[in-house]
């Protein structure tokens, strides 16, 4: 069995099936690939007789017919149906009518054949159409919408196209209208650009309707580099356009399968829709994405859950059960949303997958009501405001970091002046000069020391920056040599660029027995006086107009002078 699709009836189900007849058929010619099978539910408990000397009534299962859609099979043919679809269930007061499409696999010549639906045993007067793909390329996958009563609309796809056809079909005349004569390719796959290998197109997997006006495929990606989902909008006449585009997580490189729920709708058109895509890595993705009527577009996909190892072995197929709102017996659909009410609102989504080791596992997913309080309200599965919520948090982490990057790599470009232009100039003063603090201590040459001969610690004055001014500041605010005042003004150079470094020290004694080469302004040789005063004048941090007086009591250091004192107590301890 390669695929199967079913029925709903009153006591259970008709079920199709894609099942090979004998190969001796086969080589006969023939290949009855459809099959049709009754399957009858063992009834409830409340439904059986209360009579113990009867037998327990169990349920049944019985072929009804097999018929052959497909094109006469060549002998030894691998050709099998490899897919079956049928049209979704609608809920109209009556019982719907449905039409179905099967499609060829590890066929020659591919093919696709869509019938009617209403027969347990379809044969050539249930042919709605024959489609042959262009250069037999084999269908990967089909769905069907119902637009209205008795009008279908069939998309199929193949690896690199995706093709729909309309078809009013009257199930009494078994007459059908095709819109257009044939297959319309309603979107292709771009092809790479002139650099790139031409393999590395990505391949159609799997499309599914999630309106009437829009469907959803999964593409996986050449050699397995991962998957990808994307949202078209169907138009009556001329090609599809590419509305949402989703890649999915980077440890799914090649996605297996996929289906969608469409659950009910509100008064104003709107609805949410889950997503449901199978991994080659035994995992499943679920996905939602609300439809806005008004706007006709859906919101970005929202990752709902991850189930890891649902199977031992890879799964072959995963299907959501359609969603109906539940309704009591006699009720007409218009007194639904009473029903929400009176039966506690509880509704459930039901998702079964199936794998190579013939495993089956169904997984349930509650629903809610999206407003609890209005007995119209319709149902999601995660919570519009969930989203907004999260979408809100991630925009403003995403803005705290651009806005901390961007102060940042500006405040190193431009120094202190850097918080005063570009768009931090829109700030207020004090906010800036908040800002400033951590950049000016960061973005600085010279670095904070902690020595642990000599347990100097420099105080939390920043380091100065050429052309700032600071220098002079702190002159002033040490007039009348700084060491009288038991601190230390320290000028360091830290590398032959001349960029200097200028800080304040607690306590200068400490300091002179860490850094063993600085000196003061006025124990310095001429040439080095002069030295420094060049560097200074560079780092517009003093001006000849000053006069040498201002930098008595200063120290002057190369960087090396504190490193070299820090390893010799290091090697005299």
């Amino acid at each position: 069995m390669q695929s199967l699709a079913n029925l709903g009836t009153k006591d259970g189900l008709v079920t199709f099936a894609g099942i090979n007849s004998s190969q001796a058929d086969q080589d006969a010619g023939k290949n009855e690939h459809l099959r049709a099978f009754e399957i009858k539910y063992p009834p409830r408990k409340k439904q059986k007789v209360q009579d113990d000397k009867s037998e327990a009534v169990k349920g049944e299962i019985k072929l009804l017919g097999k018929s052959q859609l497909f094109r006469k099979p060549m002998p030894k043919s691998e050709v099998y149906q490899r897919v079956l679809r049928l049209s979704p269930a609608v809920r109209r007061g009556q019982s719907s009518k449905r039409i179905g499409a099967v499609a060829t696999g590890m066929a020659k010549d591919s093919e696709m054949v869509v019938f009617d639906a209403t027969s347990s045993a379809p044969g050539n007067p249930d042919i709605i159409a024959k489609i042959y793909p262009e250069e037999g390329a084999e269908v990967n996958d089909i769905d069907i919408a119902e637009p209205e009563e008795a009008e279908f609309s069939v998309v199929y796809c193949t690896d690199y196209d995706i093709l729909e056809q309309t078809y009013k079909y009257d199930f009494n005349t078994k007459k059908a209208e095709k819109t257009p004569k044939g297959p319309r390719r309603v979107y292709q796959m771009p092809f790479p650009d002139a650099l790139t290998d031409p393999r590395s197109r990505p391949k159609f997997r799997a499309v599914r309707f999630l309106n009437a006006q829009n469907i959803v495929v999964l593409a996986n990606t050449h050699k397995g580099k991962g998957s990808e989902l994307r949202i078209l909008h169907l138009y009556p006449t001329g090609p599809a356009t590419a509305m949402l585009q989703k890649a999915l997580p980077s440890r799914i490189k090649s996605a297996v399968s996929m289906d969608v729920c469409a659950l009910d709708v509100d008064k104003t058109g709107n609805q949410q829709v889950i997503v449901a895509v199978a991994g080659q890595d035994i995992s499943i993705e679920i996905f939602t994405t609300n439809y806005q009527r008004a706007s006709d577009t859906f919101s970005p996909f929202k990752h709902y859950i991850t189930e890891r190892d649902v199977h031992q072995h890879q799964m072959t197929k995963i299907c959501l059960s359609p969603f109906h709102p539940r309704t009591l017996s006699g009720e007409k659909d218009a007194e639904a949303s009473i029903v929400k009410k009176t039966a506690g609102g509880k509704q459930y989504v039901w998702l079964a997958s199936v794998s190579y080791g013939n495993t089956v596992v169904v997984d349930t997913f509650p629903l809610s009501m999206l407003d609890p309080e209005d007995k119209n309200s319709r149902y999601v599965l995660s919570h519009p405001s969930d989203e907004r919520i999260a979408k809100i948090a991630y925009i403003s982490i995403a803005t705290m970091m651009v806005l901390v990057t961007a102060f940042l790599l500006q405040s190193f470009l431009t120094g202190f002046a850097g918080i005063n232009t570009g768009p931090f100039s829109l700030l207020p003063q004090s906010f800036r000069e908040f800002l400033d603090r951590p950049a000016a201590a960061a973005r600085g040459y010279g670095h904070r020391v902690e020595l642990s001969a000599s347990s100097v610690i420099e105080s939390d004055v920043p380091t100065v920056l050429p052309g700032t001014g600071r220098l002079r500041s702190l002159l002033a605010s040490h007039a009348g040599a700084p060491d009288r005042q038991g601190k230390a003004l320290v000028v360091r150079s830290s590398d032959e660029s001349g960029a200097l470094s200028i800080n304040v020290h607690p306590d200068q004694e400490e300091y002179l027995k860490a850094d063993t080469e600085a000196k003061r302004w006025e124990e310095l040789s001429e040439e080095q006086q002069r030295t420094w005063k060049d560097r200074l004048v560079k780092a517009g941090e003093w001006v000849e107009g000053q006069g040498e007086k201002v930098l008595i009591g200063v120290l002057f250091s190369e960087y090396a002078g504190i490193v070299g004192g820090a390893v010799r107590d290091a090697l005299a301890g």
